[in-house]
């Protein structure tokens, strides 16, 4: 049994958690409550938690935790810091995972690397499609974005792994393939494209998304690196 390994893994994960909360009160959340102010004058568009399980983030839940805060039991900034940590922890048990199956060590040294990796996988290559939403912002069908944001990850990381880890051409040739096959399938749209929302804010926070996604994977790899060379090197070893 893994138990130092994933006991190691969990923290990381908790700590990027922690860590990203001041992150995102920084320029996330305050984009957000000011496109709310926008959502309140156009009468409440109905936008939902369409980001907050699967479409964009990763890291923390991201904008639409935000959006529900004083809908959910812990208001804003505790149902922010909930998120946070279940994200954190899931994308390090998901990145220790990987490095498990492919027999690899996440270690102080390569842990930005496989944090980078993560960020590419659920958060930049997903975003080329579906960019991170403010409320207000018209959205497809959640189960329609849902499905494509998977399969994009999933996608991903296969290119990437073919790409990184293999050394023959065809197989950088296929991931390079399969990393754009969601983009040139597209991905889900809304019929109707209109916003109360300026576009200048739209952008705005689709870039300090992605950026505080950037720190948070960042932050998980390299502390998943320190707490696996850490505390589980003998574990492994053994």
């Amino acid at each position: 049994m893994l138990v130092r390994y994933l006991l190691a893994t969990l923290v990381a994960g908790l700590f990027a958690g922690i860590l990203v909360t001041p992150a995102m009160y920084l320029r996330t959340v305050p984009l957000i409550l000011h496109a709310e102010t926008f959502e309140d004058a156009a009468g409440g568009h109905d936008h939902g938690s369409a980001e907050a399980g699967a479409a964009h983030s990763h890291a923390a839940g991201e904008a639409h935790e935000e959006e529900q805060g004083a809908e959910l039991p812990f208001g804003r900034l505790g149902n922010t810091i909930l998120a946070n940590l279940v994200a954190g922890a899931g994308f390090a048990l998901a990145l220790g995972g990987v490095a498990l199956l492919l027999g690899k060590r996440i270690t102080a040294c390569n842990g930005i690397y496989w944090g980078l990796a993560g960020f590419f996988v659920f958060a930049l290559s997903p975003s080329l499609g579906l960019a991170p939403e403010l409320p207000a912002m018209p959205a497809a069908d959640l189960g329609e974005r849902q499905l494509w944001w998977v399969a994009t990850v999933l996608l991903s990381a296969i290119g990437l792994y073919l790409i990184a880890l293999r050394p023959e051409i065809w197989a950088k040739v296929m991931g390079l393939v399969l990393i754009a096959l969601p983009h040139l399938y597209g991905a889900p749209q809304p019929d109707d494209l209109s916003s109360p929302v300026p576009a200048v804010l739209a952008s705005e926070y689709a870039v300090a998304s992605l950026a505080t996604n950037l720190f948070m994977w960042a932050v998980l790899g390299v502390a998943l690196g320190w707490m696996l060379q850490r505390y589980a090197v003998a574990e492994l070893e053994g």
